[in-house]
């Protein structure tokens, strides 16, 4: 209904704006601990939200859990404070947000910066480190240049006109992405600088690359921009560096001479490098590696893949897939095509087969296999659920048994993503495969179209 929906939204923007009006009132200090609070608090309450960060910490920065839970703790108690204060920062003067930032900047940018006459612009490589609401205050903090964004419409209209007109206060000029880029390109040109955010999951349209050593698609967006309007890229972070202070490094530019790939993953290298140095100030309850819905594998949608020069591909961290076995050996043999074209299906693949101790020396000498979870006889669902759990992470699951048996395994084991009929209720989504419909009960047609929903190529 859309009278409904007009009035949630307008609820949602009234509560906005009694936040903003409350966060103007209170000193900053007390914002920002006001927020810490409320951040370790939802690390606490959004289990969800702390699994993702607690195994993106992990994985990338090879952390124990504890000490991945530990940084977690203080990367919600950092968000929190810093997404309260930003309501503070956007009510502020730029005399009092000048007392709260320090600025870090190469002599050589900053000389260019003061030059007179005309000046190139340049895109800024920003992301969500610290206070990000800061980055629409750069004027009074480096106010060499005039200042721009590429933006996605915000969902609630009301907070859509009010954000818009904020920035447009702050000096800051916003471009639709869903409106092109021309004229993007042609304020880069004049000497305008352009932030695009560089640290989001970019969804099947985005190409494929190592960042933390994981496959992940990413946004060629601030190359290419910066490319086509022959200017450089500029990474800018923000680090939380006590109680309602920031610290702002522009560090030197990246190199504009290379191809669109080839920059976009040193934007990604350089964005490693300021996690690295603040990782409790990065997003990390975003999940950046996410596994897509259905279409997890690359070949049958020829999905761009990229490695820059220097990178070891036998380096990347696994995508662990995780296949039950059909229950026979009649079975097994049909269901090994398509265990194969799983394999090949992205360069980053590895396969863990679990079946019946009887079909271990099958699977062993099956070609895409990586390793065996065998399960002997008289082993409950409980028992094999506890060994999946200990062979560590897996990414998802795929069903080739037919047993309910076998979906309760993989549940009770902790497999987030679990794809596969039947049992629909303990997988995820096997209704969404867009007109697949229900294989066949037995044969090698009905793994191959399981192979293919989840985006593997099968031989002619």
């Amino acid at each position: 209904m859309p009278n409904a929906s007009k009035i949630i939204h307008l609820i949602g923007y009234g509560v906005y704006l009694a936040c903003t009006r409350i966060a103007k009132l209170l000193p900053r200090k007390l914002v920002f601990s006001a927020g810490q609070t409320l951040g370790f608090l939802g690390y606490h309450i959004l289990r969800g939200r702390r699994h993702v960060a607690i195994e993106n910490i992990m994985l990338a920065l090879d952390k124990t859990e504890s000490e991945a839970a530990g940084l977690a703790r203080q990367h919600f108690g950092n968000l929190g404070a810093n997404m309260l204060s930003a309501l503070k920062i956007a009510t502020m003067s730029d005399e009092e947000i000048l007392k709260c930032v320090t600025l870090d900047i190469p002599p050589e940018l900053e000389a260019r910066a003061k030059a007179a006459g005309d000046k190139p612009g340049w895109v800024a490589m920003i992301s969500h480190m610290g206070n990000w609401e800061i980055l629409s205050h750069l004027s009074p903090i480096f106010p060499y240049y005039k200042y721009g964004a590429i933006y996605h419409k915000l969902a609630n209209d009301y907070v859509d006109r009010h954000f818009k007109e904020t920035r447009a206060r702050s000096g800051v000029m916003l471009f639709d992405r869903r409106e092109g880029y021309l004229k993007c390109a042609t304020f880069l040109r004049s000497g305008g600088v352009v932030g695009v955010l560089v640290d989001q999951y970019a969804g099947l349209p985005g190409t494929w690359m190592p960042f933390f050593k994981r496959l992940t698609s990413t946004s060629t967006l601030a190359a290419l921009l910066a490319q086509r309007a022959g200017v450089d890229i500029v990474p800018i972070s923000i680090n939380t560096t006590g109680l309602a202070k920031w610290h702002v490094t522009i560090s030197m530019p990246i190199s504009r001479g290379d191809d669109v790939e080839i920059l976009t993953a040193r934007i990604n290298e350089e964005l490693e490098k300021e996690i690295e140095a603040s990782p409790a100030d990065w997003l990390w309850s975003h999940n950046r590696w996410k596994t897509p819905r259905w279409m997890f594998l690359f070949t049958k949608n020829e999905r761009r893949v990229f490695y820059p020069p220097t990178f070891d591909p036998n380096s990347l961290i696994p995508y662990r897939i995780l296949i039950r076995s059909p229950e026979d050996l009649k079975e097994a043999k049909a269901s090994a095509p398509a265990a194969l074209a799983i394999k090949r299906g992205r360069p980053d693949a590895h396969i863990t087969m679990v079946a019946p101790k009887a079909l271990e020396a099958f699977w062993k000498d099956a070609e895409g296999v990586d390793e065996i979870l065998a399960i002997a006889p008289g082993e409950s669902a409980g028992d094999v659920a506890n060994k999946i759990k200990g062979f560590g992470r897996f990414d998802v699951g795929i069903l080739f048994s037919k047993t309910f048996r076998a979906a309760l395994e993989m549940w009770q084991g902790g497999v987030p993503y679990r794809v596969g009929p039947p049992h629909r209720f303990l997988l995820n989504d096997w209704a969404n495969s867009k007109g697949l419909g229900d294989p066949p009960e037995t044969g090698a047609w009905r793994y191959g179209r399981i192979a293919e929903a989840v985006g593997a190529k099968l031989p002619e």
